[in-house]
């Protein structure tokens, strides 16, 4: 082969020095200061020839060419599918506002029907809204406020109403009035001609307030009991024709205990009861409810020692009886009965305390032939006041019964 002389054309080219035919054919790159449009339909840009760096069929990376959407993050600042960064480009060179994805409930709502201010769901927010202000209002006539307590029970707060007690309003829970009987009518009757306000509250809120679980549905918020001075208790029976007859609790603490002996001593005929301040169970809603109402009728005493106040009692004439279970004489055969008396029940576990049993004239006991030691301080103290009744006669003052048809 001879060799090309100098200057000469090179193979495949003409002589004239014109491209040959796949020389024209070749694209031409673009100049470096050019920009390269992304969808590829530029001129001279390669993402548009099929088969190119741009196109889905892949090839050949062209340098020239546009970074592949899967791949890294090109120098414009666009990550590919693999980066989390969905910034768009505005067109500008610079990049668009980033959207933050909605979640699925997001969603849902935004294409709910009905969501708008006069929707059923609007609906629903203002009945709950209005649920919640009534249960406030509910929560707010239950409190009772200063100088006043809660009574609970359809009883207790019927004999309120009947002694004259101050009573500002009466709460009926909500779906008593379908259910109730006679004495829950007896009490809406009695509110009314008394004038005091009825409300009907959830029941809920009741079950809140209430310290004893059989509240029955109606509660009262009532002044409290106000107990009065021993001298005051001995001025009672001066306007009756019977001997004075007293109830004296030395250290019952059990509430119910207290309203328990209560209610048996309203039931005999009792002209009041003593309690000491201190070493007692308070004048609560359990012990009213206790009671049955007994209390709103019953003078209670308060003295500051029990002691003391046997011998007042002394004093004046009335017969200290005490409750031992040591004692040697028995309870029927106590012959004071129809004396001036004062039955002293100790506490549940103690009994007597010894000051209180050396102030007693008389202690007796009650006969029992059965296995257990003693009786419960409510239940003793009930059979020693009806003993008293029972050798009194019938209560004195009281009408006798209407004759039947």
């Amino acid at each position: 082969m001879a060799p090309r002389p100098l200057g000469g054309p090179r193979p495949g080219s003409s002589g004239s020095g014109k491209p040959t035919r796949d020389q024209r054919q070749r694209p031409e790159r673009p100049p470096a200061g050019r920009p390269v449009r992304r969808d590829g339909a530029g001129t001279g840009s390669p993402a548009g020839r099929p088969g190119g760096a741009g196109s889905r069929a892949g090839g050949p990376a062209d340098p020239g060419g546009p970074a592949d959407p899967g791949g890294p993050a090109d120098p414009g600042g666009r990550r590919g599918r693999g980066g989390g960064d969905r910034r768009t480009a505005d067109g500008r060179g610079g990049e668009a506002e980033v959207q933050r994805p909605r979640a699925p409930a997001e969603k849902r709502r935004a294409a709910r029907p009905g969501s708008g201010p006069g929707s059923a769901s609007a609906a629903r927010t203002a009945k709950q809204a209005r649920r919640r202000d009534q249960l406030d209002a509910a929560r707010a006539a239950a409190r009772p406020g200063p100088d006043r307590e809660l009574i609970e029970g359809r009883r207790p707060v019927i004999e309120a109403l009947r002694a004259g007690r101050p009573v500002d309003r009466v709460l009926v829970a909500s779906g008593s009035a379908g259910s109730a009987g006679a004495t829950l009518a007896d009490l809406l009757a009695l509110a009314r001609a008394r004038g005091v306000r009825v409300e009907t509250v959830p029941r809920s809120v009741i079950d809140a307030e209430a310290q004893t679980g059989a509240h029955q549905g109606v509660m009262a918020v009532v002044a409290p009991i106000e107990p009065i001075g021993l001298d005051e208790l001995l001025a009672v029976p001066l306007g009756t024709a019977e001997p004075p007859f007293f109830l004296a609790l030395d250290g019952v603490e059990d509430p119910r205990n207290l309203g328990a002996l209560a209610r048996s001593a309203d039931a005999a005929g009792c002209h009041g009861m003593i309690v000491p301040r201190h070493r007692s169970a308070p004048l609560s809603a359990v012990a009213v409810k206790s009671s049955a109402g007994a209390l709103a009728h019953l003078p209670v005493a308060e003295v500051a020692n029990l002691t003391r106040a046997l011998d007042r009692l002394r004093e004046s004439g009335v017969w200290c009886v005490g409750l031992d279970g040591e004692a040697d004489a028995g309870l029927f055969d106590l012959d004071l009965a129809t004396e001036p008396v004062c039955v002293v029940v100790g506490s549940e576990g103690a009994g007597l305390h010894r000051l209180v049993r050396e102030a007693c004239d008389v202690v007796v006991r009650i006969p029992m032939t059965g296995h257990v030691e003693s009786l419960n301080a409510s239940v003793a103290g009930a059979l020693a006041l009806f003993e008293v009744r029972r050798r009194r006669g019938g209560p004195a003052g009281r009408r006798p019964a209407p004759p039947g048809p």
